[in-house]
């Protein structure tokens, strides 16, 4: 029977260990038949995964890599990318994730802030997520438009949550609100008609009220909403610059063999971090390009 390793960032099934650099070049060679057209319909071609066989075969020629392994640990590793990011994808701001520690960060306030509205992401303060940006471009759509997506009913009910004005008190701040604009509730068997007058008065204010805040919660959503995309698509946004000449900008790095695939994988789907990279003084460019690609 195999053996069960405690590290979370290695796994044992049938004498093949996955380590951390395995998982790196598992992840961006599916990245990259993506790129190519081998995942049509959001499902991996078998040239798909012919093509990553061969790839992890020809980097760790030791390893006894096959096809059930490779679906098995980009199963796995799809499962706890996801429990992460249906967390971390309600975040606004204060927060980035470290390619150095792996980690979630954010200042001590902000934490405790977004833990109040989301319990269970404590227990990422002090839990490392490899490959978090690169699993994000495999799966992070798939996570926004379908499996676990939010829905905007359900956004409306957090939101009220979070802002205090759950069902019970909405109705007794729109009964303090109608009562200090004259429109009581009259019970006084002695004046019927005035009684029915306040009611009727009363429950058209009401209903005023409570469309008001309904419409103020329904506009933070389609904003949250509309702001989501736009991050969406300011993250996978490209540069005006064709592939071959990203490759002659990596080339001219001098990087190694492994080292040079990852480059120009990051950098042809982070236009974002190309644009930083480029900017950067030619001589010390290898050495910041080292330091923020993911491992």
């Amino acid at each position: 029977m195999a053996k069960k390793r405690s590290a979370s960032n290695t796994t044992q099934s049938a004498s093949l260990v996955w380590t951390e650099d395995m998982d790196q070049i598992l992840i961006n060679a599916f990245i990259h038949e993506q790129s190519i057209g081998n995942r049509p319909n959001g499902t991996f071609s078998t040239q798909a995964y012919d093509n990553i066989v061969k790839e992890l075969k020809d980097a760790f020629p030791e390893k006894s890599v096959d096809k059930d392994k490779v679906k098995n640990r980009i199963k796995y590793l799809k499962k706890g990318f996801g429990a992460c990011y249906d967390i971390f994808k309600n975040t606004t701001s204060g927060f980035s994730w470290s390619p150095h520690t792996k980690l979630w960060e954010a200042e001590p306030g902000v934490w405790a802030y977004f833990i109040q509205a989301y319990p269970q992401a404590k227990d990422w303060m002090n839990k490392p997520v490899p490959h978090y940006e690169s699993l994000k471009q495999l799966f992070g759509k798939d996570r926004a438009n379908g499996d676990g997506a939010e829905t905007p009913a359900e956004m409306r009910q957090r939101l009220s949550q979070q802002m205090g004005v759950a069902e019970g008190n909405i109705t007794a701040d729109i009964d303090r609100m109608a009562t200090q604009n004259g429109a009581t509730r009259e019970t006084d068997d002695e004046n019927i008609n005035s009684s029915l007058e306040a009611n009727k008065r009363y429950k058209t204010y009401k209903e005023e009220i409570q469309e008001k805040l309904l419409k103020g919660i329904e506009c933070v959503s389609d904003a949250i909403t509309k702001s989501t995309d736009a991050l969406v698509k300011a993250h996978t946004a490209k540069l005006s610059m064709p592939a071959k000449e990203i490759y002659q900008h990596v080339n001219e790095l001098g990087l190694g063999p492994m080292d040079k695939k990852l480059a120009y994988r990051f950098l042809t789907e982070n236009a974002n971090v190309l644009e930083m990279v480029l900017g950067y003084p030619f001589e010390e460019r290898k050495e910041f390009l080292m330091d923020i690609l993911p491992r």
